[in-house]
């Protein structure tokens, strides 16, 4: 069977039946379609005809190329996911990916924006005008409950409940969550829902009169001309806000950036860590550690305040030697 093939299947499969977030989905294409033309310029194009020595070659030319470790790391785990489900479904008995050592590389921690800095993207917006209101309620929801970008940009008009203090999420997996909302976030999303939304509506009607007749969009989040605002639309928001308020340049801050400064925020006050977890939609609570990496100042505090045989402020007792 043609590598080509296969891979139209696991990408059915990934599409119809994983059902993965369009992002996922094209990071296992780009990934795969690499790795298959290298392949393919090695004279190889049926899935029995690679080995592991096809694949260690083809992570080492990836090096050799300059991709990063994270990089390269990322490619394998796809080759792997890929392999599972060929073996699975009965397109080849064997995975060569299986003993191809992954590269090591540092795992580092997220970047988080400061306190101060939060406080001045927060700032930045202008919220006289509807999309100034818009774009005000998404940083405060974003900050304030630690959902994804794809979380925001799908999420529904009926979704927030500010006087209840909660917003609904539904994730990637469409696998839905409770999230707690602040006061600030709820203030600013139910000011917003109440005037900035049906504001953009307006333009939406009065700008398109093609679309007069057309159902009306139930995404929370709209942009200028009353449509559902896209994940390019809230990036160059993110970042002309970014610039704006001086935190950066522009060039630091991604999309990403907020749920990061979240986890990392409440971790460093305490928060549980089960309960960040289930609050960002994590499967695995790895996922979550990542976020407490590099806390150990406050780790190391916490420890010496309550393990009982930590020994600090006591004399220090040398174990007899005999």
């Amino acid at each position: 069977m043609e590598l080509s093939q296969c891979l139209y299947a696991w990408l059915d499969e990934l599409e119809n039946g994983r059902r993965v977030a369009p992002a996922t989905y094209d990071a296992y294409k780009r990934d795969l379609e690499h790795a298959i033309a290298w392949l393919d310029r090695q004279g190889i194009g049926a899935i029995a005809a690679v080995t592991r020595h096809h694949l260690a070659k083809y992570l080492q030319a990836c090096r050799d190329d300059g991709a990063r470790s994270a990089t390269v790391s990322r490619r394998l785990a796809s080759l792997r996911s890929f392999y599972r489900f060929l073996t699975r479904v009965g397109y080849t008995d064997r995975d060569p990916s299986m003993h191809v050592e992954l590269p090591r590389h540092e795992l580092a921690r997220p970047v988080a924006l400061t306190l101060e800095q939060v406080e001045q993207l927060m700032n930045a917006p202008a919220t006289d005008s509807p999309a100034g209101l818009r774009d005000k309620a998404m940083l405060e929801l974003l900050y304030g409950s630690g959902i994804r970008v794809s979380e925001l940009l799908a999420m529904r008009a009926d979704d927030p409940q500010p006087g209840l203090g909660y917003v609904r999420v539904c994730s990637p997996r469409k696998k839905e969550r409770i999230v707690p909302l602040g006061q600030i976030a709820a203030g600013w999303i139910g000011l917003y829902l109440r005037e900035g939304r049906p504001a953009l509506l307006e333009q939406r009607i009065g700008g398109a009169p093609a679309r007069m007749g057309a159902a009306e969009p139930d995404e929370l989040f709209l942009n200028v001309s009353g449509e559902p605002l896209s994940r390019q639309g809230f990036w160059k928001t993110i970042k002309k806000h970014a610039r704006s308020s001086g935190i950066e340049d522009g060039g630091a801050i991604t999309p990403h950036t907020l749920r990061t400064s979240f986890a990392a925020h409440m971790l460093e006050r305490g928060a549980d860590l089960r309960a960040v977890q289930e609050m960002m939609g994590h499967e695995g609570i790895v996922s979550t550690e990542r976020y407490a990496l590099g806390d150990r100042p406050r780790v190391k505090d916490v420890y010496e305040k309550s393990h009982p045989r930590a020994g600090f402020g006591t004399r220090v007792l040398e174990p007899d030697s005999d």
